[in-house]
């Protein structure tokens, strides 16, 4: 479970900080945020037990709280910087972070786990 979560950060990453033309500025904050929410996942799957099969509801909170910054956070700058990114990403709202944090494919594969955020 803490390589898929792992692989999930670094992919949402990649995905979001790839663009042509941005401000140092912008790679500099989604890398900042990228290694937080790096940070903070690791501490929070140190926490668990590995043969888990589901979450608690106070672990699901904690780890709900952990994504929601980090769409939070990547929205908010992707917000600032709208008129340096692709036209692609320009009209990029925050539901579609959301979804595409919820489409990834680490995401599809921790549904066996059952948790349920909500990032609104």
């Amino acid at each position: 479970m803490k390589k898929i979560i792992f692989t999930l950060i670094l992919a949402m990453s990649a995905q979001l900080a790839i663009a042509t033309g941005v401000p140092d500025q912008y790679v500099r904050a989604v890398e900042k945020i990228s290694n937080q929410y790096s940070a903070d996942m690791k501490f929070f799957l140190r926490s668990l037990d590995p043969k888990i099969t589901q979450f608690s509801p106070q672990q699901q909170q904690q780890f709900c709280g952990i994504v929601k910054k980090y769409v939070d956070d990547m929205y908010q700058v992707s917000d600032q910087n709208r008129q340096y990114l692709p036209l692609s990403v320009q009209s990029m709202t925050k539901q579609n972070v959301i979804d595409k944090v919820m489409l990834s494919p680490e995401m599809q594969l921790l549904k066996k786990y059952n948790i349920q955020c909500d990032f609104l």
